[in-house]
């Protein structure tokens, strides 16, 4: 009798199991997302626990916090200022550019502080318009809704709500108050003229920042590698605001690359139309070729920088 009740008790149990609700499968997209999206939080706090307390500078901007990197400059009194600011997913010591030149610029003489900018949001989803229906006949057609007078007059009555501001406004506002924060911690660190370094998109964000900043104010230079124009947000342009850029520039490309050397000719001949005598290119394309690319890269921007140095006006005592 053991046997049959042995084979009982299995087949209830293989029955109850296959009524069990299979257990959901993990949203792989949704962990790629959550993890985009804390990328930048996760690289500050990494930031935090390696870098020294004293470099760590936490600047405020439009209500949030984000953490720079600061060096003084090596010698009594800086030559300036620069503002160091990576691309989208790095971090404000990242290896290609921004670490090296905060280290060697503050060890040439300049105070740097390396930032990097909030992720910004995704590029905007193109909807599919949907295929028309085809025409109800009349005898289908369904029945109008008739909406009550004192419906209608209430509704009239009611103030339509200010639309909310698009997510690439709102980012272009904390954009710049962050860029306008890091400049401002390096004026309080006593540097009289602030330089910005940035890469990629937040090339574009600096331009931003410094369209609407007054000519007495930094930034007093910008040089710019591989700028490239966020998709979510197609205003203001890029060239237009290069059109209305009058600070000096130096651009860096790699011409060796179809989309820079497009963009080299198009910046070029804006440069020319509009007169602007301080801009000027840089080919990278030389340097990634060499081992002593970061060597190369250094003194060029070491250059550029000691040719527009303006030494500190002396106070005018009465």
């Amino acid at each position: 009798m053991r046997a049959p009740t042995v084979i009982a008790l299995l087949c209830l149990c293989s029955i109850a199991h296959a009524q069990e609700p299979a257990a959901p499968a993990a949203d792989a997209g949704a962990t790629e997302r959550a993890s985009a999206v804390s990328r930048d939080i996760q690289y500050q706090q990494a930031l935090k626990r390696e870098a020294p307390t004293t470099e760590q500078r936490q600047l405020a901007f439009a209500g949030e916090s984000q953490l720079g990197l600061f060096l003084p400059a090596a010698r009594p009194e800086p030559l300036g200022g620069i503002l160091l600011i990576a691309g989208p997913g790095e971090h404000a010591n990242w290896p290609e550019l921004i670490g090296p030149a905060r280290t060697s610029l503050s060890d040439a003489g300049w105070h740097t502080l390396a930032i990097s900018l909030p992720d910004a949001p995704p590029a905007p989803m193109i909807d599919v318009a949907p295929e028309p229906a085809e025409p109800t006949a009349a005898s289908e057609a369904p029945t109008p809704e008739i909406v009550p007078e004192d419906e209608l007059l209430a509704a009239s009555d009611q103030i339509d709500a200010l639309p909310e501001a698009p997510p690439e406004a709102r980012y272009s506002e904390r954009a710049a108050a962050l860029i306008r924060a890091g400049w401002q911690v390096l004026e309080g660190e006593g540097a009289q003229q602030v330089h910005i370094i940035a890469r990629d998109e937040s090339a574009y964000w600096a331009l931003v920042a410094a369209s609407t900043s007054a000519k007495d104010q930094p930034p007093a230079t910008l040089i710019l590698q591989q700028v490239r124009q966020p998709s979510s947000s197609p205003e203001p342009s890029l060239d237009s605001l290069l059109e209305n850029n009058e600070r000096p520039l130096l651009e860096m490309l790699n011409l060796e690359i179809t989309p820079d050397r497009q963009l080299a000719a198009s910046h070029l001949r804006i440069a020319r139309r509009t007169g602007n005598q301080g801009y000027q290119q840089m080919d990278l394309a030389p340097m990634a070729r060499s081992a002593l690319a970061d060597d190369m890269l250094d003194k060029r921007l070491r250059g550029w920088l000691t040719r527009h140095y303006q030494p500190p006006q002396p106070e005018v005592t009465p």
